[in-house]
């Protein structure tokens, strides 16, 4: 890949403070999508005890025999989808059972359909690896438009991309839309890349459905998920991927040869996190939702900024008045002036004005963060981002 093209690849959210010379000390971190919980205590102690038994030399390049077995059972609970051990690959991070999808099953030349917006690496990944991304509009939060799809069908996609529910939205795709889905997919014979990171994080009376449950689906579905988000271990860099077995194969393949296996102590910490894990899972929930209810009152207090209830995730997706800044202004300023870090919507291939904020976090730091917020946004409407810029320079 030509360097100037590389150079042209959006960076991660995660570089956000270190662009722009910040260290997180005295910073509040809205703007990682990481969940401010602890982990299970579980899981860290049987990480521990694990290393203490000499559980760190390599494993299988699938992944701990135990922990597949179990992963499976959990997806049979969770997702209602029935897959073998030999179905599931125990990957360094769900980021890299993404990254294997594409380096494994898709070839430079080929296209994939991505649905705007989208969390960055699913653009930046394809990039790298010489794949075309066919960019397309969600019906807000993150739902589907049936003409536009049936239009990206002329670039011949190889596949498409599902994150649901959707960073940075919180959108989460309903039956109908995966039905749609199913339809294209049989019409013209795609295969799907279901990130499933955040299935926990759905709110009221809706639930999360997986594409690879839907009748017709399974054999063109790769579901990647992991430890991260539902169970806060983001440190662990434990993922998963699970499909058919002829796909997961291609994506064993690509692992053994990059990154040989996950951490083995971090797979046996992992695999206690799945004892009894809905407790676990309900707890943080219901903090994420009380949570929420503080984020849409204050924002909401504010007719400068715009901020729909989400569907699921933990974070928030509002759209900033544009007579009163850009979203990219928007963000600098807020960390200069305020010292609060969130994401412009440009990260997500979104230039409409919006910014993305996590709100899994303490709720003594959500307010006082959240009051920062309200506080630049007074200021701003008395004077521009230009002059917040100029004063920053003095």
């Amino acid at each position: 890949m030509p360097q100037e093209r590389f150079d042209k690849i959006c960076p991660s959210p995660v570089s956000f403070l270190e662009n722009r010379g910040c260290t997180p000390s005295g910073v509040i971190r809205f703007d990682v999508a990481e969940p401010d919980f602890p982990p299970p205590q579980a899981a860290v102690e049987a990480t521990k005890q694990a290393l203490s038994s000499g559980m760190f030399r390599y494993t299988s390049s699938w992944g701990i025999p135990e922990l597949r077995e179990a992963l499976a059972a959990f997806l049979k609970s969770t997702r209602q989808i029935e897959y073998s051990m030999d179905e599931i690959l125990v990957t360094t991070g769900g980021k890299f059972a993404n990254y294997a999808f594409f380096a494994s099953i898709l070839r430079p030349g080929d296209s994939v359909i991505l649905i705007k917006p989208f969390w960055t690496s699913f653009k930046a990944v394809p990039e790298m690896l010489g794949i075309k991304a066919v960019e397309v509009w969600a019906v807000p939060p993150y739902h589907l438009d049936e003409e536009v799809l049936k239009s990206a069908m002329n670039a011949k996609p190889r596949a498409i991309v599902l994150n649901s529910p959707n960073n940075p939205t919180g959108g989460v795709l309903s039956e109908s839309d995966l039905r749609l889905v199913r339809d294209l997919a049989e019409d013209h014979d795609l295969l799907i890349l279901s990130d499933e990171i955040d299935w926990a994080y759905v709110y009221g009376e809706r639930r999360f459905v997986s594409p690879a449950s839907m009748d017709g689906l399974r054999e063109r579905v790769v579901v990647t998920d992991g430890f991260s988000k539902v169970f806060c271990m983001t440190g662990w860099r434990v993922g998963f991927a699970a499909g058919p077995k002829t796909l997961m194969d291609r994506l064993h393949t690509v692992q053994e040869h990059a990154v040989s296996s996950p951490s083995t102590f971090a797979q046996y910490g992992c695999l206690r996190a799945l004892d009894g894990y809905q407790e676990y899972i309900d707890r943080n929930l219901a903090a994420c939702r009380r949570n929420l209810d503080s984020v849409l009152s204050t924002l909401s207090s504010t007719d400068s900024i715009i901020c729909s209830e989400p569907e699921g995730g933990f974070y928030v997706y509002p759209k900033i008045d544009p007579a009163l800044c850009s979203s990219q202004n928007f963000c600098e300023q807020l960390l200069k002036r305020e010292a609060t870090a969130v994401i412009p919507g440009e990260y997500f291939g979104d230039n409409r004005n919006h910014f993305r904020l996590c709100y899994a976090v303490n709720p003594e730091v959500l307010k006082e963060g959240l009051g920062r917020i309200a506080r630049f946004v007074e200021g701003l409407k008395n004077e521009s981002c230009l002059s917040y810029s100029e004063g920053a320079k003095k």
